[in-house]
């Protein structure tokens, strides 16, 4: 799911401290815009700078039943994270380039028999909103495993063990907390989630999906030892960076080509030569195309599987430089990333 890539405009109606760094922010949408978005997605807001416009993705944190709201920790030398959590207040004016993400929950919540959540720090923004959504609609077991660096860091601690006690007999928590001496209440380890997983992991590997949001050191760790355990087609990660990539690596074909985009009734052509990628080479045109990340990389923790870029190429071939975002069945549908997309062997055909 996808929101119109054109710019909208939110109101922040309300403010909710999380914690010391974190602040939730609600949103009014404005303009007669109604979004639609599922548990998991994220909403990229974009600021006018002195340098140009600039995006940033932030995970969704409400469920699709309630108001749309977004949960921000402050970053060190977090541009924008910065001035939202010290200095946005209600009533101001956000803009967005709307709502995007890969990072969720399967059509069909029933026939999954347990979720397993592993988040560190702000990883639980995106979780949250699916841990609501599960529990207000199905009855599938849940089980989070959610690291912090102590119980005052711990975004949503309040509301999620209101939800252990309204859900006590399908929804269960283990809280680690790396400022306590115990090896297993303390940091995540290899050994640790193993012991969690035999303890925890009552569905057969086939029923159970996992879904991970953290630091990329926490969720390698997880992810391999998740390997030992259940399949790789059940296990869902969520990363996110807006670093740009330092090296980009020659397409096998640098001449010009056209490129033809089909998006929202319009179509527009542009000659596209490496470096620039047809994104870039669309922006350089003032044809507006979505995009958020610009590093072909898996989504966010504060936000993420990015995708914001996704087409379709309807013919000839795209070279992509890097892909952190599409499966193999996704590249062989003709899905690909426009931020990391080069035309090559001729001219090519893009829709949204």
């Amino acid at each position: 799911m996808k929101e119109n890539f054109s710019i909208k405009r939110l109101k922040i109606t309300g403010i909710i401290a999380e914690t010391a760094n974190a602040k939730t922010f609600i949103l009014e949408p404005l303009d007669g815009w109604q979004p639609e978005y599922s548990p998991g997605q994220f909403l990229t807001l974009v600021f006018y700078t002195r340098h140009g416009e600039k995006r940033r993705s932030y995970s969704i944190s409400s469920a699709a039943t309630e108001p749309l709201s977004i949960t921000i920790k402050k970053v060190d030398n977090g541009e924008f994270s910065r001035l939202l959590t010290s200095h946005a207040k209600p009533g101001d004016i956000l803009f967005t380039a709307g709502i995007s993400g890969m990072f969720l929950l399967p059509v069909n919540l029933h026939a999954v028999q347990l979720y397993f959540f592993i988040a560190a720090g702000s990883g639980i923004t995106p979780c949250f909103s699916m841990i609501k959504t599960i529990l207000a609609t199905c009855n599938s077991d849940i089980v989070l495993i959610y690291s912090n660096r102590s119980e005052e860091d711990t975004i949503f601690l309040i509301q999620l063990k209101e939800l252990q006690q309204q859900y006590q007999n399908r929804f269960t928590i283990v809280f680690l907390f790396s400022n306590i001496y115990d090896v297993e209440r303390s940091r995540l380890s290899n050994w640790l989630l193993n012991r969690l997983l035999d303890k925890y992991l009552k569905a057969p590997a086939a029923h159970a999906l996992f879904y991970l949001c953290g630091p990329f050191d926490y969720m390698r760790m997880v992810n391999i030892t998740l390997l030992n355990h259940v399949p790789a087609q059940n296990i869902f990660k969520e990363n996110f960076s807006t670093l740009p990539r330092l090296l980009v690596p020659k397409p096998p074909d640098t001449d010009a080509h056209v490129a033809r985009i089909h998006i929202n009734g319009e179509t527009y052509q542009l000659l596209v030569q490496y470096p620039q990628s047809i994104l870039a080479a669309a922006k350089a045109n003032k044809i507006f195309l979505p995009y958020s990340c610009e590093a072909g990389r898996c989504g966010s923790c504060e936000a993420g599987r990015c995708g914001s870029c996704v087409a379709n190429c309807i013919s000839g071939k795209v070279w992509m430089a890097y892909n952190g975002v599409l499966t193999d069945e996704e590249i062989e549908k003709g899905r690909v990333l426009l931020c990391q997309g080069y035309p090559v062997g001729g001219d090519v055909e893009i829709a949204f």
